[in-house]
């Protein structure tokens, strides 16, 4: 696929008939000229689903859906025979639901997933659809959120059917945002803003030159009640608020507390900070960490009106915050 290619069709060199839509070349050290296109069936799911001509409450949306579960594959005959199943069958282990999810309520962690709406699967998680052996999520993809769709499945030894009704997957770090204001707030000379894509870009599109912890926070990260966002320290504007807090010691660290709270998202985060300076603690205590092993951040809070308003003018900053919260100081 060569540059400016993108979205051009892409033919068939049997039948002529169009395939697809192309949208990336890739070249690397162990790959040459291979190209990515856009499948024609989820261009077409996609077209039915913004179709102006159709009834809006009929109207399937766009969005793809997904189970939000994370599997195992089963490989293993040793495994296959602990978790009770028979020698005819085929599929994938649940490991993990995520919090919010389709499955979320319906499936649990040592489900074995044998068929996903009549589609059987196989034990390396792919499955014939279309013609064609696909990963399983070719089969939820060419359904729609709101679809119930049946999952046959080993819980403990015992066959079951149960039906699931599809959502879209919030995943800990977004994908692919587009359009999208990136919010952030700055208290006492520290930037915090939630991860994302976009933002482990900055080094790179493959991502290889990112920090590891937040890499892995990306692709391996967990959703849960006091976790749907990873608000990350990404900056250090040096003032007296923050002396000893450099950005070499607690820079690009992801903050787990404020006060001793979990922080679940950005917008907890700022309702934190500003309900502690709205009670006139003493200090506001947060603890931050690239892993497992956590740093503790101080600030005294009776500073850091005044030194924001130095930082703001010593830095050229326009704002202290993005549209998306109120000045942590407004209620002073």
């Amino acid at each position: 696929i060569n540059s400016g290619n993108s979205g051009g069709p892409v033919l068939s060199q049997s039948t002529g008939g169009l395939v697809g839509v192309a949208f990336q070349g890739y070249a690397g050290s162990s790959v040459e000229n291979q190209g990515h296109m856009v499948p024609a069936p989820v261009i077409d799911r996609f077209l039915r689903g913004i179709d102006d001509d159709d009834d809006a409450e009929e109207q399937p949306p766009p969005n793809l859906p997904s189970l939000g579960v994370h599997l195992q594959l089963l490989q293993s005959p040793s495994l296959r025979k602990y978790l009770k199943m028979k020698d005819t069958d085929t599929g994938v282990m649940v490991t993990h639901v995520e919090h919010g999810s389709s499955a979320e309520g319906s499936l649990i962690p040592g489900d074995v997933l044998l068929e996903v709406d009549g589609v059987k699967l196989a034990n390396d998680g792919s499955a014939v659809f279309l013609g064609q052996r696909l990963a399983m999520v070719a089969i939820l993809q060419a359904r729609y959120v709101g679809d119930a769709v049946p999952i046959r499945l080993l819980r403990e030894g015992v066959e079951m059917t149960i039906d699931v009704t599809l959502k879209t997957l919030h995943q800990l770090v977004p994908r692919g945002q587009y359009d999208v204001r990136p919010p952030f707030v700055i208290v006492g000379g520290l930037l915090f803003q939630p991860l994302s894509l976009e933002y482990l870009q900055s080094w790179g599109g493959d991502l290889k030159d990112a920090p590891t912890h937040l890499v892995e926070q990306y692709y391996d990260g967990i959703s849960g009640p006091d976790k749907k966002e990873v608000v990350v320290l990404s900056q250090v504007l040096s003032d007296e608020a923050n002396i000893g807090f450099t950005f070499d010691s607690v820079g690009l660290d992801y903050v787990k507390t404020v006060n001793g709270a979990p922080v679940a998202d950005m917008h907890r985060f700022v309702a934190a900070i500003k309900k502690s300076i709205k009670a006139g603690d003493e200090f506001i205590k947060l603890e931050v960490t690239r892993g497992n092993v956590p740093n503790i951040v101080v600030l005294e809070t009776s500073k850091l009106k005044q030194a924001d308003a130095t930082i703001r003018d010593r830095y050229q900053i326009p704002l202290r915050h993005s549209s998306h919260f109120e000045d942590v100081h407004d209620s002073l």
